[in-house]
């Protein structure tokens, strides 16, 4: 166990060091004293040791009796932050100087992410007609099918020539709808864009959201001459679940047809498929099956191939209707803790690890837009059924920066309201959903209508996960009733009226 313990310590230097963090600069300060990291998070052990784990730096290493005590030790008296014992605890950001405004330099550290001038990130919609009819669709059931034409293909193009100039990578996301029922638009448009960033020497990559039903081994290798490196396949549950709420819209099941597309090219193309499994009330008990399902059909252990799960929620007005089957937060936490510990043991996911800066997204970045096939524009995936919230057209660009509704999205900021600001995985979450701040009228329920992600009611749950599948703690060295997630640990959790808070002031 010490030299599994060592080998993680000397893993978090690695990580320091590689990742270019910036708490290895703290080193090299000036004497002074030293402080707790504000995002630390610490989980006490038997035998007073702790499992600790910093929000900025990732940093996850188990803690002595005596590593705990000069811990605590910081909490009564002034130590030098340069004292040879603790060093590791700089290193790892778990001690920052004393006068560090910590909140501060997140907002920093988070604004050059941001408004990163070298990245792009587009969305672009050849066609929002869907071959699915799933009740909780966010779009509604009523898409229309309308086709991306040559007109709003040439002006993209147009756009793009401008905004690429001292880019160093486009990243285009292919979204619809169901985008592969305008493949010939996924072609016709790719060949363009990869020709522009080829003369421009920017580099690109593409991702696709789709149902997989038409993905088969000929569209896979097509998508892949495209330059689509990874996609989005959703299914909801073993067959029985998924058929009855991924149907055709003549009502016939597409969980075979879609597994039998996967299988059929995986060894050969190298996209990686990102499975998404959207649970509620309806389906929580059809996960497992799939899973097991998955690793049967030899789907587990793949470089190529894993799962994430994701809550079914009422984000738009036109999916309403499935605020009523729609799990609590907590509820949805608990169980999506026991479902990855299954998806890890079959080879279809890894260990968890708090994702940086969750909700930073393209709606949030001055050059993220989301193109629909009339030629009109968005900031968010989930406002695409309504004209109302288009920030301006392909066909007249330069207004863009002067709507209302671009300037919502690029103020807002999860640093313009207390509870994120005071929140220990601010570092991870940075808001999550910034739709539901920008758009509040339009959610509803607590699944849909408040932001905080599913790891503000679970990372202490996915943190003990991840060290005993590391094998540096056993079940036996929880305390009881210290290994759950609480307000105490991570901080208060955003609520309808914190929400409401921030819309009358913005």
């Amino acid at each position: 166990m010490a030299a599994a313990r060592e080998q993680v310590r000397a893993a978090i230097r690695a990580s320091i060091e590689q990742d270019g963090i910036g708490h290895g600069r703290l080193l090299g300060i000036a004497d002074t004293s030293a402080k707790p990291s504000r995002y630390n998070i610490v989980i006490p052990l038997t035998g007073g040791r702790a499992l600790a784990f910093n929000t900025v730096t990732s940093a996850l290493a188990v803690w002595s009796d005596i590593d705990v005590q000069n811990y605590e030790r910081l909490q009564r008296e002034d130590v030098n932050i340069r004292s040879p014992e603790l060093r590791d605890f700089v290193a790892a950001g778990y001690l920052v100087p004393r006068d560090m405004d910590e909140v501060a330099d997140q907002e920093e550290r988070y604004n050059n992410v941001r408004f990163d001038p070298a990245r792009l990130t587009m969305t672009v919609a050849p066609t929002m007609a869907c071959n699915f009819g799933c009740d909780y669709c966010f779009q509604g059931a009523d898409k229309p099918s309308t086709m991306m034409s040559q007109e709003v293909q040439d002006a993209f193009v147009a756009y793009l020539d401008q905004k690429l100039e001292g880019r160093k990578h486009l990243h285009i996301a292919w979204y619809g709808g169901e985008p592969l029922l305008g493949l010939k638009v996924i072609e016709s448009l790719s060949a363009r864009i990869i020709a522009l960033c080829n003369a421009k020497k920017v580099g690109y990559s593409g991702f696709i959201v789709t149902n997989g039903y038409a993905l088969n081994k000929d569209v896979a290798q097509r998508l892949w001459a495209c330059g689509v490196t990874s996609c989005q396949i959703t299914l909801d549950g073993a067959a029985e679940y998924h058929d009855k709420r991924r149907a055709l819209l003549s009502g016939r099941g597409t969980y075979d047809r879609i597994l039998t597309n996967i299988q059929g090219w995986i060894n050969e193309v190298p996209i990686m498929v990102s499975t998404r499994v959207n649970i509620d009330e309806r389906n929580l008990d059809g996960v497992l099956g799939l899973l097991e399902d998955l690793a049967a059909r030899g789907l587990g252990r793949r470089k190529n191939f894993g799962v994430y799960m994701a809550p079914v929620e009422a984000i738009t007005e036109v999916c309403h209707g499935c605020s009523n089957v729609a799990m609590t937060k907590r509820s949805y936490a608990k169980l999506e803790v026991l479902l990855y510990r299954r998806a890890f043991e079959l080879g279809l996911t890894g260990l968890p690890k708090p994702p940086a800066y969750l909700g930073n997204c393209q709606a949030i970045r001055p050059g993220g837009i989301l193109l629909l096939p009339t030629g009109d524009l968005h900031k968010c995936w989930d406002t695409v059924h309504d004209a109302k919230h288009r920030v301006g057209t392909i066909f007249e660009p330069d207004l863009i920066p002067e709507s209302p509704r671009f300037k919502a999205w690029i103020d807002w900021s999860p640093f313009k309201n207390n509870t994120c600001r005071n929140c220990r995985i601010l570092p991870n979450c940075a808001g999550a959903c910034a739709h539901k701040f920008v758009n509040p009228t339009v959610t509803l329920g607590e699944a849909g209508a408040l932001p905080c992600p599913s790891w503000k009611f679970n990372i202490v749950e996915r943190l003990i996960l991840r060290a005993e599948k590391m094998g540096v703690i056993t079940s036996a060295d929880i305390i009881p009733g210290a290994g759950e997630t609480s307000a105490d640990i991570v901080g208060r959790n955003h609520t309808f009226e914190s929400v409401a808070a921030y819309a009358a002031t913005n």
